[in-house]
């Protein structure tokens, strides 16, 4: 539904965008960001635990996540971008106390994407909003002390939305802060070891980010 409503978004913001051609901008921009991203726990780590019993379980959810953009403003309110992202990584230790059974999982999620940006200038700051629909790949392992082990990947769309602000301190060059969410992340099921069967791995990803944004 989100990825119908997104697209839907990216559509009714191109048809705005033509009905405005005679405000029609045509500033191209790029920009670098880094921050910190946090990964839901997804339903294939929570059934694992509960198959295995786990006593004694470690989640490290957060890691360093960038992203690398090319946009163009279609008008002073309205840009498009493209964009790289990397989400970086989410890792689980389900241990059972006294037995010395041990299961590790990792994901990893990177992909290229498309964003509608909406802004609202204000002088030389700028507040926006922006959708998004992205082509997502995701790491999975899944390892445990007794020797199974089972990898793999899966790429699927997934959307996204955000807020952020921009500062102009430089002609040309802006600060930028945001905060995205992407959504259903790795959409499908796997095998999983301890459950005998398949579980989702979908789950969301939020990223906090700082960059520069560089108008030319």
């Amino acid at each position: 539904m989100l990825k119908k409503t997104l697209a839907a978004a990216l559509v009714a913001g191109l048809a705005s965008t033509a009905a405005q051609a005679a405000n029609w901008d045509g500033t191209a921009y790029i920009q670098g960001s880094v921050g910190q991203a946090k990964a839901e726990k997804p339903s294939f780590v929570k059934q694992e635990a509960r198959s295995l019993g786990a006593t004694n379980s470690k989640a490290d959810r957060k890691d360093t996540a960038f992203k690398l953009i090319a946009g163009l403003k279609l008008t002073k309110y309205i840009a498009l971008e493209g964009q790289y992202v990397d989400l970086g990584k989410a890792q689980y230790k389900l241990r059972r106390n006294n037995t010395g059974y041990q299961n590790k999982i990792k994901t990893s999620t990177k992909g290229f994407g498309t964003n509608l940006v909406g802004t609202v200038p204000l002088n030389d700051f700028s507040v926006f909003a922006k959708v998004g629909l992205h082509s997502l790949k995701t790491n999975f392992s899944d390892k445990d002390s007794q020797g199974y082990s089972a990898t793999g990947s899966r790429t699927r769309w997934a959307g996204s939305y955000g807020i952020g602000a921009s500062y102009e301190f430089i002609n040309n060059l802006e600060a930028v802060v945001e905060y995205e969410r992407y959504h259903k992340v790795a959409n499908t099921k796997v095998w999983a070891g301890a459950t005998r069967g398949k579980v989702s791995v979908k789950h969301d990803i939020d990223m906090l980010s700082a960059g520069l944004n560089y108008s030319f």
